[in-house]
């Protein structure tokens, strides 16, 4: 016997459908993301990457022609068996929420997780991320992405970040935020909590002292990265046990604040072993 599908599709045939303008002002707004606890999440890949972390997709807006091919097919399968409520749209109503979707033929509306900084200091991590001030969302998600990939148990965004939940951020992460605990916090709490929890701050700094070699990252540590043209305020980089510069050849002034990130984070997975959670 074959399992139950989800429930009916409807068809939304104009961009003032009611449910066609939540998912719009969420794609818009911040603040809407954060009262909602909803985030958008659009194209096949990052679909398909929702549906295998069991993320909660709330609603999937998909269009006429996804299950053309045998992907499609397979992902508005997955979708129906997973109780999804899916919503034909065309195209165009596709591109009305977030531009770029048309083409990809889904957008998803994802609940987003309560992360707050006792939660994300809950689970002890013994490696972990905090991004200052990086305003690109692009830049963010991809620290996110290879937070995740290089073994990092969590992310902390502080002020000054773009929205690591905008579909922007959410893209370039290629996912990752469905499996990767990532919360928001302001920099002097979060900074008291890791040193209380024992965690060691290991700043990014092109001026600092030490090179990633040469400090201890099979330790309990947070790697903290700052933003793209200014790098880690005075008081984040004064309370840092740890300040480090990492070698570049003569001439090169500074890392892409992702770049930075991720030879910290490579020097961390390196240490210890490649071994990850």
């Amino acid at each position: 016997m074959s399992a139950p599908l989800g429930p009916p599709e409807r068809v939304i045939d104009s961009p003032q459908n009611a449910r066609v303008r939540l998912a719009r002002s969420l794609e818009r707004d911040r603040a809407a993301r954060d009262r909602a606890r909803t985030y958008l999440a659009w194209g096949i890949h990052l679909a398909q990457e929702a549906l295998a972390a069991g993320a909660e997709v709330r609603e999937a807006f998909v269009a006429p022609g996804l299950e053309r091919d045998a992907e499609g097919r397979a992902l508005l399968e997955h979708l129906r068996r997973a109780g999804v409520p899916v919503a034909r749209a065309a195209r165009r109503i596709l591109e009305s929420i977030v531009e770029g979707s048309g083409d990809q033929g889904i957008v998803m509306l994802v609940l987003r997780p309560e992360r707050d900084l006792r939660s994300l200091m809950a689970s002890a991590p013994t490696l972990l991320v905090a991004a200052h001030g990086v305003q690109d969302p692009g830049n963010l998600g991809s620290i996110i992405r290879t937070a995740r990939a290089l073994g990092a148990e969590a992310l902390m965004a502080l002020q000054g970040c773009a929205d690591p939940f905008g579909s922007r951020a959410v893209r370039a992460a290629m996912g990752a935020q469905f499996t990767l605990p990532v919360g928001c916090a302001d920099a002097a709490s979060a900074l008291a909590a890791l040193r209380q929890a024992g965690v060691a701050l290991v700043a990014a700094d092109a001026a600092g002292p030490e090179s990633p070699t040469e400090i201890d990252l099979r330790r309990p540590a947070a790697i903290l990265v700052g933003s793209e043209g200014s790098g880690l305020p005075s008081p984040i980089l004064e309370a840092a046990d740890h300040r480090v510069r990492i070698p570049m050849a003569p001439g090169v002034g500074s890392l892409n604040v992702h770049a930075a990130a991720a030879a910290l984070l490579y020097e961390a997975a390196r240490q210890r072993g490649f071994s990850f959670p």
